[in-house]
């Protein structure tokens, strides 16, 4: 059968204005069209849909199957108009989130709670697999935002700034350079340092280690962390050095025997971005909210700090 879903709108037009007249005018149609349609729908399943009683039509046994059937469509109808139109003014639907620091997860949870009271229909998903090549996700379209201090190249990134942060190198305070006002490149010669894991695939290699290679520096062994705790205990212990961001280190320094000293202006200041390819209702929500959290930070480490 060709039914199609202006025959569901004129049954239940007709159903519920009682004439082909106030039926065809409910539907803007001619009652010559209106009833070209009828004749046609009635054609489509062999069978009459209506029958007249006086001035009115009445629905035949078949009609009445015809008339359940067309309630369901049209309420799934604009159920489905409903819902298309939520998500594209961004107030349903599912956001993808990443970020380029599993750190980063601490404080992303806020974020989220925060969007959550504007937007309770829109799904948060974080999608923690994406973190070592989150811009390789974005333009696969798996995620829909990336917070990212690495940019790539590409016209179909758009970066927007959300907030600055400083690296610091962090030492024992038990170690010998731990009196200096700041840590030099050299200073990283020969010695023992932790750098949080980077996945080597990722192509992304920390700024530190391009400096130290640009100024012939070599640590006497590096080690790949993956735990940021495990970091701090290590440094703790004086068992070497690392480089963290302030925003990272900042809770272990009230209870932990560590320094952060200041980094070489070329690697110690970094600008962290919200990488999206689209740009939607639900996406310019979330980076506002963003926007509003790191408003609200504690400031970054200085030099008197330290």
């Amino acid at each position: 059968m060709n039914i199609g879903l202006h025959h569901f709108r004129l049954v239940d037009a007709i159903v519920k204005e009682g004439t082909l007249t106030r039926a065809a005018d409910t539907l803007h149609l001619t009652q010559s069209a209106l009833s070209h349609q009828l004749k046609e729908l009635e054609h489509e399943l062999g069978l009459s849909v209506f029958f007249r009683n006086g001035k009115r039509l009445e629905l035949t046994p078949e009609g009445t199957r015809f008339l359940h059937a067309a309630e369901r469509v049209l309420a799934e109808l604009i159920s489905l108009e409903a819902d298309m139109r939520h998500i594209r003014d961004g107030v349903s639907g599912t956001l993808r989130v990443t970020t380029q620091c599993y750190t980063a997860y601490h404080w992303l949870p806020g974020i989220i709670k925060q969007y959550k009271r504007i937007s309770p229909s829109v799904n948060i998903h974080v999608v923690s697999a994406a973190t070592y090549v989150p811009l390789e996700y974005l333009l696969r379209g798996d995620v829909d935002i990336a917070i990212v201090r690495n940019k790539l190249d590409n016209p179909r990134i758009n970066y927007e700034p959300i907030f600055e942060d400083q690296v610091f190198a962090i030492l024992s305070k038990n170690h010998p350079l731990a009196g200096k006002s700041h840590f030099c490149t050299e200073d990283f010669e020969g010695q023992e340092l932790f750098l949080p894991f980077n996945d080597p695939a990722s192509g992304n290699i920390p700024v530190i280690e391009n400096l130290m290679k640009a100024h012939h520096v070599t640590p006497h062994h590096v080690h790949r962390i993956h735990y940021t705790d495990a970091i701090i205990e290590m440094v703790d212990a004086n068992l070497g050095i690392s480089t963290l961001a302030d925003w990272i280190v900042q809770p272990y320094l009230e209870n932990r025997d560590i320094v952060a000293l200041p980094l070489p202006a070329e690697v110690a200041n970094r600008t962290w971005c919200a990488a999206t390819c689209k740009d939607t209702p639900a996406i310019r929500e979330f980076l506002r909210c963003l926007k509003l959290h790191f408003q609200n930070i504690p400031l970054p480490l200085s030099s008197d700090a330290v």
